[in-house]
């Protein structure tokens, strides 16, 4: 089963092209605003590289946040075109669950911790210990101060709010904290996608008209104008796209919201 998982989360934006449990290809960027530019055109750029047709992908899985409002909705709106037309089923994944598949089998209970700035952070409890990502706790958002507050025994702590804020970590925590091996807590498209083919294969699919990004905070998604993708989407999707216009490998099919559209428009 061939999955294409996307990770926008962040500024650094992941694709990666799974079969089963083996990574066919996988890229990352530092695309900082610009996902709506570059992102399409990193897809567009892999599925040639590989020479996978479309209409081999089976699924789609795409990471929900919590993160950067304009990643997530950026990616959310390319995996919606994509899924339209190929008639796909997408699979979410929520950011941290993905981070904490990156520490399996830990001893400790697992913290993921993203950095939501302003001294906050996104944060989850998992236990990984039977090797797969089990979470514990609800999703929320706190200052650092009020999170760390609230972790009384050992743990494991990962994720972008560990680089962000490892000497607070220690000070407040000291011996109870402890932390994976350096780049662990960057999250790769490749955790989104077994995350998907996981949830795919059990028949768990996201409904596309309510799929929306997972934001914990108003001021994630307050006054944020529309992306040039997500205009072109909303304006040429539909789910009654023939079936014969699914992509090649040269790139995603027009409509909806094309890749190389998208790239092109930024030049």
């Amino acid at each position: 089963m061939i999955v294409v998982g996307l990770e926008t989360s962040s500024t650094i934006a992941g694709i990666a092209v799974i079969r089963d449990r083996q990574v066919m290809a996988e890229a990352s960027q530092e695309l900082g605003g610009v996902h709506a530019e570059k992102l399409p055109g990193m897809l567009e750029r892999i599925m040639s590289d590989l020479g996978v047709e479309w209409s081999e992908v089976e699924g789609f899985a795409i990471s929900i946040g919590p993160g950067s409002y304009t990643g997530l909705r950026v990616g959310l709106s390319l995996v919606k075109g994509l899924a339209y037309v190929t008639k796909r089923p997408v699979a979410a994944v929520p950011t941290l669950d993905a981070i904490a598949f990156q520490v399996p089998c830990s001893r400790y209970p697992v913290h993921v911790l993203t950095d939501a700035r302003r001294g906050q952070v996104y944060e989850a409890r998992y236990d990984t210990s039977g090797g797969w990502p089990v979470r514990q706790s609800e999703f929320r958002v706190g200052l650092l101060e009020d999170v760390l507050a609230s972790i009384e025994d050992k743990v494991l702590l990962v994720g972008s709010g560990v680089d962000a804020y490892r000497p607070d970590i220690v000070s407040v925590l000291g011996e109870r904290a402890c932390f994976p091996p350096s780049g662990a807590g960057r999250l790769m498209a490749s955790s989104t996608a077994f995350l998907g083919l996981e949830s795919l294969k059990r028949g768990e699919q996201s409904d596309l008209n309510a799929l929306e990004p997972l934001y914990l905070r108003k001021t994630d998604f307050a006054r944020q104008p529309p992306s040039r993708l997500e205009q072109t989407s909303q304006a040429d999707a539909s789910p009654a796209a023939p079936a014969s216009a699914a992509p090649g490998p040269s790139g995603p099919p027009d409509p909806p919201g094309p890749p190389g559209r998208a790239e092109t428009s930024s030049e």
